[in-house]
């Protein structure tokens, strides 16, 4: 008599989820689609902040304080497109990497207020 068990089933799915015979079980599942609304609500607000720096760099012509306006504005353009970067990566990521770009996104809005926060308080 033998003692063998039976033959396991051959239906890989588990629960309600089914098997992708394209991708790694091993690799974690992209789920933070529904966070770009919030990434392009905070990069829309960035940009309407860098409309407002533009058009009083446009006001102060002739000032002798442009180039350290124009310094701090080329600054803001950056941490921006920081930003921009961000918002478009993480709903696609998955696992350590969403942890990553989650946290360069908190730093470049964090130095976007700061720039922002000198671009105000110099004057004008």
């Amino acid at each position: 008599m033998s003692t063998s068990s039976p033959p396991a089933e051959s239906n890989h799915s588990t629960g309600s989820h089914s098997v992708d015979p394209f991708h790694n079980p091993s690799y974690p599942q992209r789920t933070h689609f529904a966070e770009r609304t919030k990434l392009e609500e905070t990069l829309r607000g960035v940009e309407d902040r860098m409309a407002q720096a533009a058009k009083k760099l446009a006001v102060l012509a002739r000032d002798p304080r442009l180039v350290e306006f124009t310094r701090l504005y080329h600054q803001m353009m950056g941490a921006r497109d920081q930003i921009a970067e961000c918002a478009r990566r993480i709903p696609r990521e998955a696992g350590e990497l969403y942890h990553e770009d989650h946290e360069r996104l908190d730093l470049a809005v964090k130095a976007f207020d700061r720039v922002v926060k000198q671009f105000e308080t110099k004057g004008a």
